[in-house]
């Protein structure tokens, strides 16, 4: 090969690769520097009253949060938003459940209004849900603690290991993190891998996270306390094989399929059924 081919291939080999890199940059600053959406809802629009709190998480990142006591009651549940939303939007179809139970909301770090740079899919947000468990163990709420997510924040809810979680109610939950965006980026085609692969790179280099090993499918057989997936059939955004992947990892789980429902839309296709179904499941489990 003469000096002017290899000239030429090497620059038919280096600017493309270099042109990919940046597009695969872009795309993983967007997903883990997420725009920051805080919702209008709050609980005083459905009748709570909330103590606005901060937490700290034992890396240091401050959570914002709202805590709605029970009256009378001496269990709890915590309540986890997906991406890249605040506690807000999932406080509407969450709010039925303060009448049994005192709620703790929280954003999630680098959403809403709580501090964070980065936001890993659920591999930091472990320490999120700790740290919201932490809260309601040093209010006396120790024995009876659930856990209700939606979207990440049920795939964060698989991934957490702690004890004092009772019960998990998860409203489609994704079953691997690097299965999840390699079905986001499907219309790339063939390009899809080697773009997926590089937002792999670019998170193990600057967050020190592997994507590969963020998969709550992975965590799901260890869990003997009672789990209860809620999943919409017609879920384009994580579709139902997440939560049947979840279901086969971990047979002792409840799956409830909504017919027509898309993502966050079980409530409303399943009406006053859904409500009853999440109560009925925290009663009998907390």
């Amino acid at each position: 090969m003469n000096l002017l081919s290899f000239k030429v291939l090497w620059r038919l080999v280096f600017y493309p690769a270099l042109l990919y890199a940046v597009i695969s940059f872009i795309f993983f600053w967007l997903y883990v520097h997420p725009k920051r959406n805080t919702s209008n809802s709050r609980p005083e629009d459905f009748g709570l009253e909330p103590e606005e709190l901060k937490l700290k998480t034992a890396d240091g990142v401050q959570l914002d949060a709202w805590f709605i006591p029970h009256k009378t009651g001496k269990k709890a549940v915590i309540v986890c938003h997906g991406y890249p939303m605040d506690k807000g939007d999932v406080l509407g179809m969450t709010s039925f459940l303060a009448v049994d139970f005192s709620l703790l909301y929280f954003d999630f770090r680098a959403t809403g209004r709580s501090g964070g740079f980065f936001s890993t899919g659920g591999a930091r947000e472990v320490r999120d849900i700790d740290a919201a468990v932490k809260f309601l163990e040093d209010r006396g709420l120790k024995n009876g603690v659930g856990i209700f997510a939606f979207s990440m924040g049920g795939a964060t809810a698989l991934l957490s290991r702690n004890p004092s979680i009772k019960a998990r109610a998860l409203e489609a939950p994704y079953a691997d993190l690097a299965g999840e965006l390699d079905y986001i980026f499907r219309p790339w085609g063939i390009f899809r891998k080697p773009l997926v692969a590089m937002m792999k790179g670019w998170s193990l280099l600057l967050m020190g996270v592997n994507i590969n090993s963020v998969s709550p499918v992975k965590n799901t057989s260890a869990f003997a306390a009672p789990m209860l997936l809620v999943h919409g059939d017609a879920d384009t955004q994580v579709p139902l094989e997440n939560s049947l992947a979840i279901k086969a990892a971990n047979p002792a789980a409840e799956l409830w399929v909504v017919k027509g429902a898309g993502h966050g839309e079980n409530r409303y296709h399943a009406s006053g059924e859904y409500e009853k179904r999440i109560t009925a499941f925290f009663r009998k489990h907390l």
